[in-house]
């Protein structure tokens, strides 16, 4: 069920019911379900109402950063939202039930390996095609750590030059540093284990 909460602002704080429908239908539900328009959120996130409307509406997909700042304005786990296949044990993520961000925009689909994202780490698994790359640089509270298992990574740090890391490099970094990420091959996938703490989806 829902957990309903308000801030002190008197919004209402209400997650949909997860696992049913598309992203896109979850997003709506929680806008109606809060009485927000498409312009509130729009005004909140920096998202425009005319492609919040075509996303709600399964006709576009969505970057992973404009995911995220939709996550924070709505102040829900990611997980509250993405389809939830049904798991069989309450502290393990076979393959077949890890929940799936797909950007096919950015060329990404980002695998969460946990349960959910109400813990202390928030581990994923980035699958990058050649020559895909975040639309935009991440920024988030708390602690960053990645590995890289399959192809190579570019890893750039707003205002330095972007570092290469390839299979069993890794790194560890604050996570308010603006980081970009982007697969440094035009040939071959990249994978990567990606783990943030706190979880900031």
């Amino acid at each position: 069920m829902p957990n309903p909460q308000t801030t002190s602002h008197g919004i209402d704080r209400s997650t949909p019911e997860p696992g049913a429908g598309t992203l896109g239908e979850s997003l709506r539900r929680l806008r109606q379900g809060r009485k927000l328009s498409l312009n509130d959120v729009a005004t909140g996130t920096g998202i425009s109402p005319s492609f919040l409307s075509l996303v709600e509406n399964g006709r576009s997909d969505i970057t992973i950063g404009r995911l995220t700042r939709l996550v924070e304005f709505f102040e829900v786990s990611i997980t509250d939202i993405l389809p939830n296949p049904q798991a069989a044990e309450p502290d393990i993520v076979r393959a077949a039930e890890r929940r799936l961000i797909h950007s096919p925009a950015e060329g990404i689909d980002v695998y969460m390996l946990g349960v959910d994202t109400h813990r202390t780490m928030m581990p994923m698994l980035l699958v990058f095609q050649p020559g895909a790359r975040l639309a935009e640089y991440g920024r988030h509270p708390g602690e960053e750590f990645l590995h890289v298992i399959d192809g190579i990574l570019e890893l750039t740090f707003m205002g330095s030059e972007p570092r290469i890391l390839e299979p069993g490099d890794s790194a560890y970094y604050p996570g308010d540093r603006m980081h970009l990420f982007a697969n440094a091959s035009e040939t071959s996938t990249l994978k990567l284990i990606c783990v943030d703490s706190p979880p900031n989806l």
